[in-house]
């Protein structure tokens, strides 16, 4: 994956907008939800623990909205190299001023700090001073925690929520006699409770990229994708295709599934309906290959429980998620921005001879990238089609350079097919058999002169 520190920034302020991003709201619900995402506290990808203020969320919310994805990647800084540091009575200062009393403002603690002659007036700056005092652990949010809140029990509409997961279901005799386990990754929707899942033989994520396409195509796309701590679904890949998308992507606590009910209450009802009678038709050679499984696994899914009443809802989820809402209809997307969303991000340093190593094997990209580092987008499964650009800007798709064999160049020239004839050569053709005609004709003439015949 690709280690650019400004796409990291940008996936941790996207996680901060999202709520704004991925639904319509009143001015009420927006100044709510601004006014809650101001008062979290926020793990940064450095591992510290910030608060956001209001002013920074409402002004990366119109940059997003402006410029796309893209609006969320930090500028350059232009004080680069300059020096920035606090000594260290000063920062112990300010901590202990801090602790004292955690509701003192940082300006304050300058003053105070101007005023006991540690620093000059104006020399230190109070992004300085905050940011020190949060990497020193003495930040307002860290000694006045927020109260812990609450996940509702149900989505007031489909698509609203979608909880991801995945399971080991089963074990699996390939063709050499050995057992492989089978996975199952699965996308309910938290208030219909339909799902849409399907048998992999990895945990990866392709695998998960391929099941979030098959539910956003069957039911548009979700408003929030909550989703364990795995590292599949940590990604840079699934962050970046929520971003693209417009989906906000939650995580349940560590060792706190209780968010994840519904799905891991979906995963026992597929062990007790499912699994056990899967394995008895494995054990007497009935289901021999993943196909077969993934058939039975589907039939049983479709009619036995999407179809069938749900005990909460007391409706079945194939008939409750089409149920509409006014102010939340359903999103669709197009295949061609879906499968773009979820394409694997890669950087590759372009050789001097314009190419590049992917997988194994090299592709040939624009001469002028020589000597640079590109940013990829392909599909790990189908190399045909590699997206490349650098510093934002498409140079197109990369082409496979496949090498030739040493001592076939004669042999492919002469298996090399007729090139196709242009109208000149056609007209060539056809009057130079006007002139052996013409020959042919003289000459049968001349015969004749020459033995009286007329």
């Amino acid at each position: 994956m690709t280690d650019d520190p400004r796409l990291t920034t940008a996936r941790f302020r996207y996680e901060v907008i999202a709520p704004l991003i991925v639904r319509s709201l009143e001015p009420k619900e927006r100044a709510y939800i601004l006014r809650d995402l101001a008062a979290r506290l926020w793990p940064t990808p450095d591992g510290r623990l910030i608060r956001i203020h209001a002013r920074t969320i409402a002004r990366w919310v119109a940059s997003y909205r402006s410029r796309g994805y893209a609006g969320l990647l930090p500028e350059p800084r232009t004080d680069r190299g300059q020096h920035r540091r606090i000594a260290d009575e000063v920062l112990q200062q300010a901590v202990a001023l801090r602790r004292e009393d955690p509701a003192r403002s940082v300006r304050a603690i300058i003053r105070i700090l101007e005023l006991q002659g540690l620093v000059a007036p104006g020399e230190l700056k109070r992004s300085t001073l905050s940011s020190a005092l949060v990497r020193a652990g003495a930040s307002r949010a860290e000694l006045h925690p927020p109260a812990e809140s609450l996940h509702p029990r149900e989505a007031p509409y489909p698509n609203a929520l979608w909880q991801l997961d995945t399971q080991h279901l089963l074990k699996l005799p390939d063709p050499s006699g050995k057992k492989r386990t089978i996975y199952l990754i699965a996308c309910l929707d938290d208030y219909s409770r339909h799902v849409v899942a399907h048998l992999y033989p990895a945990d990866d994520r392709p695998a998960m990229a391929d099941l979030l396409r098959r539910a956003i195509l069957l039911r548009g796309k979700p408003e929030v994708l909550y989703a364990d701590n795995g590292a599949n679904y940590r990604s840079e890949l699934l962050k970046d295709a929520c971003a693209e998308l417009g989906i906000e992507l939650r995580h349940s606590r560590p060792f706190k599934p209780a968010g994840r009910g519904k799905v891991e209450r979906f995963f026992r009802t597929v062990d007790l309906g499912f699994t056990r009678e899967a394995e008895a038709l494995i054990a007497h050679g009935r289901i021999r290959t993943l196909e077969e499984l993934q058939a039975f696994f589907q039939a049983w899914l479709e009619s036995e429980y999407n179809q069938r009443i749900h005990s909460a809802t007391r409706e079945t989820p194939e008939a409750r998620r089409h149920h509409v809402h006014p102010d939340h209809p359903v999103v669709t997307v197009p295949p061609e921005r879906l499968l773009h969303a979820f394409l694997t991000r890669e950087q590759r340093v372009v050789s001097a001879v314009g190419t590049i190593s992917l997988s194994g094997r090299l592709f040939e990209v624009a001469p002028e990238l020589a000597r640079r580092k590109v940013d990829l987008r392909f599909d790990p499964f189908d190399l045909s089609h590699i997206e490349v650009s650098w510093q934002g800007q498409d140079f197109g798709l990369a082409k496979p350079l496949e090498p030739r064999p040493m001592g076939t160049r004669e042999k492919d020239a002469a298996k090399a097919p007729e090139p196709e004839r242009t109208p000149f050569h056609t007209l060539l053709i056809a009057h130079d058999e006007e002139q052996r005609q013409a020959r042919a004709g003289r000459m049968r003439f001349a015969r004749r002169e020459g033995t009286g015949d007329v």
